[in-house]
């Protein structure tokens, strides 16, 4: 016998499906209202806040999330995410290594020029849950320091030098970036061009200098390849 209006299992996981997706954009939403909230009044995260800044009352922003140690963590995944997405163009390996390294600081000084109470929140707050192991400014240093160990083992390897230099070497410079921008956010001595302008020749220094070590010398301004074998 037919059933009307199509097989009933296909429209409840249909149902299901605009559902998922609708209160994933809500909670979108209420993250934004966060940001604001955080932008306007410091980098104290205070729930009522939130709820005005998006316009509802807290009992609807609580459907989004499971309390405020949920939105806490939310935040610190935001976090992770903007930071890294911002250093994605500087991955791309047909720039010039110095060109490679302004883009990657330029953004992320960038991020913390735009969301500064942000990374003061999740640089001073640890949130239960996935993220129970650290901060996301933690999170963040971790995955851009894998991220350039995954650079540098390709670089090394294709240089013929030991890869097992790639982690520490990644870890010094993604310190050097993190301590100077810290100093910069809690100052603002210099302009963030300028500091910016000040560290790329610092952190390309720390590079080339190891590189220098082991009888390579690279050409800033000359792009290189992965593959490409010096």
């Amino acid at each position: 016998m037919a059933v009307k209006g199509g097989e009933p299992g296909r429209s409840a996981d249909g149902r299901r499906e605009r559902w998922r997706t609708h209160r994933a954009a809500r909670r979108e939403e209420f993250i934004d209202a966060a940001l604001r909230a955080l932008a306007r009044h410091g980098p104290e995260l205070r729930v009522d806040q939130v709820a005005a800044e998006a316009g509802v009352s807290k009992p609807v922003l609580y459907r989004q999330f499971n309390g405020k140690t949920d939105l806490l963590e939310a935040l610190h995944e935001r976090a992770t995410t903007l930071f890294m997405a911002a250093l994605v163009p500087a991955l791309d390996d047909s720039l010039a290594p110095i060109v490679q390294v302004r883009t990657a600081l330029d953004a992320f000084f960038a991020v913390l020029d735009q969301h500064p109470n942000l990374y003061r929140l999740v640089n001073r707050t640890i949130p239960e849950g996935p993220l129970a192991e650290g901060s996301a400014v933690r999170a963040g240093k971790e995955l851009a320091a894998a991220t350039l160990t995954r650079i540098f083992d390709e670089r090394l390897h294709a240089l013929g030098l030991d890869t097992r230099d790639a982690a520490p070497l990644a870890q010094a410079v993604v310190g050097l970036v993190h301590n100077t921008a810290e100093w910069w956010l809690t100052t603002r001595a210099t302009t963030r061009a300028a500091t910016v302008d000040f560290l790329t020749p610092v952190a390309w220094a720390a590079i080339a200098g190891h590189l220098a070590r082991h009888g390579v010398h690279l050409d800033p301004h000359r792009p290189q390849p992965a593959h490409e074998e010096i």
